[in-house]
């Protein structure tokens, strides 16, 4: 018995080893993992959060530097002439922590030329959906945001996919799932950065079909 003991401590102790090489693997170069995209709108509101991780100094250098986990919660008008840039506008988010519940709360922030207002709290998200609520004018609209994920390839297997399809993918890489800009729905966005240049590829959710490449 105390043999069979010894000799599952020490599968198990392998299989761990195994698994969190496998993890650190995945994420060898990666300055961007970016794989939750939620969406909810009403009749005057479109509402984007986008999560994830990335490198806490954002930077386009080709290296990629130590992760920290965030969301961006994204507000624009859906009739774009009503877009005030001078409005006030503060947010709470909760969302699932496991069996709890996190929240988060503030001011977001006017980009005049995007002609949206956002704001960004240090936390993954992960469940398949949660809450915002936007205060406007002492008005408060509550929004029910749904993950577009559902169904997509893991971050790893789009990076693979690119790679097959990108000549010299070295440097930097940033996996982000973005609205798709050729079609309907979501995409990955795979891109390799070095300290002069960047390569990148569209790829379909589901079937890692290119949809758009760039090089050079």
């Amino acid at each position: 018995m105390k043999k069979l003991c010894m000799l599952f401590a020490f599968l198990m102790t392998v299989a761990t080893v195994i698994l969190l090489s496998s993890c650190s693997t995945a994420m060898d170069g990666v300055s961007e993992r970016r794989s939750g995209y939620y969406a909810a709108s009403d009749n005057d509101f479109n509402v984007v959060a986008v999560s994830g991780v990335r490198e806490i100094d954002y930077v386009r250098d080709g290296i990629a530097g130590e992760l920290t986990p965030y969301t961006l919660i994204t507000l624009s008008n859906i009739d774009e002439s009503a877009f005030d840039v001078d409005a006030v506008i503060s947010y709470e988010a909760v969302v699932a922590d496991g069996d709890n519940e996190k929240r988060f709360g503030g001011t977001l922030i006017t980009h005049p030329f995007a002609a949206s207002y956002s704001a960004e709290f240090p936390f993954e998200t992960t469940c398949a959906s949660f809450k915002v609520s936007v205060i406007i004018g002492g008005t408060r609209r509550e929004y029910l945001l749904s993950s577009m994920t559902e169904g997509i390839i893991p971050f790893d297997r789009a990076i693979a996919a690119a790679k097959g399809e990108i000549k010299n993918g070295d440097g930097e890489i940033r996996a982000r799932v973005i609205k798709n800009p050729v079609g309907d729905g979501v995409c990955w966005h795979v891109e390799f950065i070095t300290a002069d240049s960047s390569r990148g590829v569209l790829l379909d959710p589901i079937t890692a079909k290119v949809l758009a490449k760039k090089e050079g």
